[in-house]
């Protein structure tokens, strides 16, 4: 598993390339894949945990809230957003 990143790259100022580490975790059911990624979750400050089974591809990317408060609706940033640093 990695909790931690590599050192962004400007290749000659034309493009970034994200110093990010993706990690692809496969298993037979039952070897406690999602309690590996719970306890990362845990640790990693800035980490986001969301499932295939109810996340939508509107839901990662953003979603709309009403504060009970104001009254007001807010745009908050998805799974996708918070672990791209917002």
């Amino acid at each position: 598993m990695s909790l931690f990143g590599a050192v962004p790259k400007n290749v000659d100022d034309k493009h970034r390339i994200r110093g990010d580490v993706n990690v692809l975790l496969l298993g037979d059911p039952g070897t406690a894949k999602s309690q590996m990624l719970k306890y990362a979750e845990a640790t990693a400050p800035r980490a986001v945990y969301s499932t295939g089974k109810g996340a939508s591809a509107v839901g990662l990317t953003a979603s709309v809230h009403k504060d009970p408060m104001t009254k007001e609706w807010t745009l908050e940033g998805g799974a996708l957003v918070l672990a791209d640093r917002g």
